[in-house]
């Protein structure tokens, strides 16, 4: 087994440890993408909650430093515009993961979020997952690289692939968790 084959199983099983460990949806999804981080280099990402009967954002976040703004900006003219590869789409069709670049064919001009943020603060390449239960969408991720650094490559979109369904998972198990204790007294 090589070296990164290695790497990539030990990010694997710690990621499939992080999603039956009780933790809430948003520690869940940072300790994923910082333990992610060891196999898949990513420059930045958008992680985001999501309702899965409305389809809508409950919670979004980032490491940039204006996120609230960004946040904001993202979800109020990118999320319900952005007609490429839009999360609940890529969930109804049992997509787990898909590359900004093959969605548009190469032209990342097709795409609302890479015109409007991602080009703008010179990034290039995204990959985008979904983490559902069935159809159910939980939650989703845009893990996005610097402009000029290579586009994602078949082995980590295979990675992402392979934890999209126990994140999703998790994530459903935090919000049921998070909700059974709200109601007790």
């Amino acid at each position: 087994m090589s070296p990164s084959a290695v790497v990539e199983e030990r990010v694997f099983s710690e990621i499939k440890r992080l999603c039956l460990s009780s933790l809430d949806e948003t520690t869940l999804l940072r300790e994923v993408i910082t333990c992610l981080r060891h196999a898949v280099p990513i420059d930045t990402y958008r992680a985001l909650k999501i309702d899965p009967l409305s389809g809508l954002p409950t919670g979004s976040f980032t490491e940039e430093p204006d996120q609230p703004a960004r946040a904001r900006f993202f979800l109020e003219h990118i999320y319900f515009e952005d007609d490429v590869l839009e999360f609940n789409w890529m969930a109804r069709n049992r997509h787990p993961v898909a590359l900004l670049s093959e969605a548009t064919e190469g032209n990342l001009e097709r795409s609302l979020h890479w015109r409007e943020l991602l080009g703008p603060e010179g990034f290039g390449h995204e990959a985008r997952g979904v983490f559902t239960v069935s159809q159910e969408l939980w939650g989703a991720i845009c893990a996005i690289r610097e402009r000029g650094r290579p586009d994602f490559s078949p082995r980590e979109v295979a990675l992402l692939r392979r934890i999209a369904p126990h994140l999703g998972a998790g994530l459903k198990a935090a919000v049921l968790r998070s909700h059974s204790g709200a109601h007790k007294d």
